[in-house]
């Protein structure tokens, strides 16, 4: 036996309990926890990542036989990863209506980008796409995406990021910047972040737009605007200017014509919960009589790639080679 000090009978004699009513054992007991389930992985199977998760956070709230661990199992310990250009795997999720898909593109293909763009095109206009890609991010300036909605924010940076192909981002990329790390924006030289607006009058994306650090283009994607430290109009006219006007033209006619054909009005603000890719799997899917047009999001970034092409073309007869008796430094072959 013995006593609880906080509970004292009405002769201010304390209670005695035995060890029967105070101590049970963990597995005689239910309890309700708040959980985090974490799908990490080096394949950016984005969308069926979500998808997977969505299926588990459904069955969470069913009356599912079968426990959260055997779903979870199966997929690390069962599902292959796909092969380079081979055949995709499917995932059936007896959750969500159709099944999981994930796939690799061959070797010499472009990266796997397994996001819609047109989560991307609906948010920005295709002007504001190209000078945030062309005049921001392959001159190496400091760029960051807000938006009020989280998941929005992760899938536009590694959109824009995708259409710099053939070329790589060097510099620091955060496609989630949180407060602890605000100090980074103020570094020297490029950075491309991502920041999720909570609303709060002293939040992250708040401080930002109150201070924004030099030589930074802050990308709203609730709004469309484009917010700059200095004259707005000065900056976003040079880096306007400085993109050549033959091939900009014709990038711009491209993609709006691609958007044309999906039914997309580029620069349509988001609405509600559609947003949120954690809800699309519970959106009832479209009945099969409908015809529901989708952007061709190969098209697009061939777009790009064409124009990163006809622009460099014949770079090399603007290349400092050196002399016989090699007077110029390697240093000094490029600007």
């Amino acid at each position: 036996l013995h006593t609880n000090p906080n509970t004292y009978g009405e002769d201010d004699t304390p209670h005695l309990y035995s060890a029967n009513d105070i101590l049970t054992g963990f597995d005689q007991v239910i309890t309700f926890e708040n959980k985090t389930i974490c799908l990490v992985s080096r394949y950016p199977f984005w969308s069926a990542f979500r998808r997977f998760l969505s299926h588990l956070h459904i069955l969470s709230g069913s009356s599912s036989t079968l426990p959260l661990e055997r779903f979870i199992s199966h997929l690390l310990l069962t599902v292959p990863v796909p092969k380079p250009g081979g055949q995709c795997i499917l995932v059936p999720l007896p959750a969500i209506a159709s099944p999981m898909v994930i796939w690799l593109p061959p070797a010499k293909d472009l990266p796997l980008v397994d996001l819609p763009f047109q989560r991307l095109f609906s948010c920005l206009d295709v002007p504001t796409v190209v000078t945030t890609v062309l005049g921001f991010l392959a001159l190496e300036k400091k760029v960051i995406i807000m938006s009020s909605y989280p998941s929005l924010v992760t899938d536009a940076c590694e959109l824009l990021r995708s259409l710099l192909f053939p070329f790589e981002l060097c510099a620091p990329y955060v496609p989630r910047l949180t407060q602890p790390f605000m100090s980074c924006l103020n570094f020297p030289g490029a950075i491309f972040a991502g920041i999720h607006d909570d609303g709060c009058d002293d939040g992250l994306a708040a401080k930002v737009r109150n201070e924004i650090p030099e030589d930074t283009a802050i990308v709203d994607l609730d709004s469309g605007d484009i917010d700059c430290n200095g004259d707005r109009y000065e900056v976003l006219k040079e880096c306007w200017e400085i993109i050549p006007s033959k091939h900009r033209s014709l990038l711009i006619s491209e993609i709006e014509t691609l958007c044309q054909n999906a039914g997309i009005i580029p620069g349509c603000e988001p609405v509600g919960v559609e947003i949120e890719a954690a809800f699309s799997s519970s959106i009832a899917p479209p009945l099969e009589d409908e015809e529901v047009d989708e952007l061709d999001d190969r098209a697009v970034r061939d777009c790009f790639l064409r124009f990163f092409c006809s622009i460099l073309g014949g770079y090399e007869r603007f290349l400092l080679v050196p002399d016989i008796d090699f007077l110029i430094s390697g240093n000094e072959w490029f600007d």
